[in-house]
């Protein structure tokens, strides 16, 4: 086969690396040089050109140029490259090995391309086959001829929480919940929590963390029926489906009990809390490493009043590094408890490469460690906000800092063992300890508090909803009625939020741990299937005892 690049043209691209004195463009075309030498004469790669990539890494020479994320990236792919494509374990193990050396020592755009470049390894994971097939007819069926169809008997009304009837049965720890659709839900999307019910049901007897499924009913062969006579009165403000489309299943009585909720002595006890936190870490990865993706174990947004016309819908993408949107009221009923995972509509099945799972896997991890820095502000919920003088509440008094830390090590361990199916056994390349310092002292001070809605937002809405929006927001009807649509934009104060608004996270030593612990889970799982046999590059130096699942 002819070869484009000479030895010559491989020692003055390898020069070119080395050596300072090159301007950023000519130091980015040397990368781009050495992947393609790469690409075509793998076999002529061994150390040295590992040694040559991890130095121009850790020189982090230009990582103040705009373009700076993308020279790294290109860096990085080159190891990647190696990894996956060399059949030497030895080589594969020095290329990663060189990576992880590298995300220790470097920040900022650097170390996101390297954790992006990894987090794009190619892993086998791909989930079921889920399809929701619309029944033929669907029933109008009296809410008390539900409850006389179930296999037990109800022993109290129903009540609402959020938009489910729950009512309390005669069966121990059962619970008949119906959840009730709202105005713009599709009769697939409702569907399918339920499919996905009858679909786990069957598949996580053998996991070692309990994991309790609700049990779906069907009316007359259908998931989905429409409710009549509900003995409870509905507002119109929950915009419900003027049908009464819903779905019902049997739950576990502490199916709707959320970690951080508070108290009478403040929440859960500490051991109760830390063994949710971890069993539900190890559900999420081991139920990923499935191809079942949980998409909001929490509601994460960057903006959730631009959500109607923005192509993201406001939602966050942890990579970019952007404000969190009220990140304590986020947290306030998250997906997850006692029982596992819920809220089984938000799951989906992973299909396409695997470079799309390093979202995700962070989005989980940014989740869990944001609900447990909100079980600590939950301790008091009447720190929030400012003072009477305009001053932001500080609230760092109500955080446990070796708690904390414990439980964010904890989250990520777990998390690992449930993607990967084996424990961590190697240094982390993050300082747990100095990122708790930071949580503490971003997530107990209320320094973010202003949202503004803008002129554009104001223009989608109607008047009503106009005045239903400042009135969620804490504004009295009376203050509402003083403002005129589109006027102007207007400040209100809804946070906490992480960052000001349209200005990036207060707390990016957060993303930048995020974005390592999710690539060092795709790394292990990569390495299990391309290694299955092999031994860890590096051996156990971390590891906190009774963390397992």
């Amino acid at each position: 086969m002819l070869q484009r690049h000479s030895k010559d043209s491989r020692s003055r691209t390898e020069d070119a690396l080395r050596k300072r004195g090159y301007d950023f463009t000519g130091k980015y075309l040397a990368v781009r040089d050495y992947h393609d030498l790469v690409q075509e004469n793998p076999e002529t790669m061994g150390p040295e050109a590992v040694s040559l990539l991890e130095g121009v890494l850790k020189a982090s020479e230009f990582s103040h140029q705009t373009q700076a994320y993308f020279f790294y990236r290109e860096t990085a792919e080159v190891l990647t490259w190696l990894m996956v494509h060399t059949p030497d374990e030895i080589l594969a193990g020095q290329a990663l090995a060189a990576m992880k050396s590298s995300i220790g020592c470097t920040t900022g755009p650097v170390q996101r391309a390297i954790t992006e470049a990894l987090g794009a390894l190619p892993l086998s994971v791909s989930g079921p086959e889920i399809h929701p097939e619309p029944p033929e007819e669907i029933s109008c069926v009296p809410y008390t001829e539900i409850a006389h169809r179930l296999p037990c008997c109800l022993s109290h009304p129903p009540r609402l929480i959020g938009r489910s009837l729950v009512a309390p049965t005669d069966q121990s720890r059962c619970l008949f919940v119906i959840k009730l659709a709202r105005k713009e839900d599709k009769l697939a999307t409702l569907s399918k929590e339920s499919i996905w019910m009858e679909y786990l049901h069957s598949r996580v007897h053998g996991f070692p963390a309990e994991f309790q499924v609700p049990s779906p009913i069907r009316i007359n062969g259908s998931y989905a029926f429409h409710v009549r006579n509900i003995p409870v009165k509905l507002s119109e403000k929950m915009d419900l489906h003027p049908e009464g489309l819903a779905v019902g299943y049997i739950a576990d009585t502490e199916y709707f009990t959320y970690p951080n909720q508070p108290g009478i002595n403040g929440g859960l006890a500490k051991e109760q809390f830390r063994k949710i936190m971890f069993k539900n870490a190890w559900l999420l990865g081991k139920l990923t490493s499935l191809g079942v993706v949980h998409t909001a174990p929490i509601p994460l947004f960057h903006n959730r009043v631009q959500r109607l016309r923005r192509a993201d819908h406001g939602l966050y993408e942890w990579p970019r590094g952007g404000r969190l949107d009220r990140w304590l009221y986020s947290c306030a009923y998250p997906n997850f408890g006692p029982t596992g995972i819920r809220d089984f509509e938000h799951f989906t099945s992973f299909k396409g490469p695997s470079r799309n799972l390093y979202q995700p896997i962070g989005g989980h991890l940014l989740s869990l460690i944001l609900v447990t820095g909100s079980y600590f502000r939950s301790k008091d919920r009447r720190k929030i906000g400012m003072d009477p003088r305009g001053r932001p509440i500080d609230a760092r008094h109500l955080f446990e800092r070796d708690f904390f830390e414990e439980l964010t090590k904890g989250i990520y361990l777990h998390y690992y063992h449930g993607f990967v199916g084996k424990d961590f056994l190697e240094d982390l390349p993050l300082d747990i300890g100095s990122l708790t310092d930071r949580m503490i002292e971003e997530m107990g001070v209320d320094r973010h508090m202003e949202e503004i809605l803008r002129i554009a937002d104001q223009e989608q809405m109607t008047n009503e909803a106009f005045m239903t929006f400042l009135e969620n927001r804490g504004v009295s009807s009376e203050e509402a009625k003083g403002f005129r649509k589109a006027a102007e934009d207007i400040v209100l104060y809804t946070g906490p939020h992480l960052g000001g608004f349209n200005q990036r996270n207060s707390l990016p030593e957060l993303i930048e741990s995020i974005g390592i612990m999710a690539s060092l889970c795709i790394v292990g799982r990569f390495w299990e299937e391309k290694f299955p046999d092999a031994e860890k590059p590096f051996r156990v130096k971390f590891w906190s005892r009774g963390l397992n699942p």
